[in-house]
């Protein structure tokens, strides 16, 4: 007999640690044209952004330069979610699709050093 474990809807789903103040600069393109959003929640698994223009299921290409100024990371996101934040602009739930394991280890040591960034 399978045992099955159901979330509860406050439960976090997040499945990679996350920085949850940093505010990067992220370049990307959509439809052919090229955006940038602050970021201001990192993880191995993706991140948050501030846009008005993206929608759950854009695929795009995304680059961005971690708070160490030196550690490019370029790799496909997804929007997973979105949510209205009144006045000020939307957040979208970035996936990465394919993060290189370099990328996700220079992610993961950059969370572990706790260093804040705004």
């Amino acid at each position: 007999m399978q045992s099955s474990v159901k979330l509860k809807r406050s439960d976090n789903r997040r499945l990679a640690t996350r920085s949850p103040i940093v505010v990067l600069e992220v370049k990307g393109k959509s439809f052919d044209r090229i955006f940038v959003a602050h970021a201001d929640n990192l993880g191995t698994g993706g991140l948050r952004l501030s846009s008005d223009h993206l929608k759950v299921g854009d695929r795009f290409p995304i680059e961005f330069v971690l708070p160490d100024l030196e550690t490019k990371i370029e790799c496909c996101g997804e929007v997973v979610w979105k949510k209205d934040m009144g006045a000020s602009s939307n957040g979208v739930g970035v996936r990465f699709v394919d993060l290189s394991e370099k990328a996700k280890d220079a992610i993961e040591r950059w969370i572990a050093k706790g260093e804040i960034i705004r």
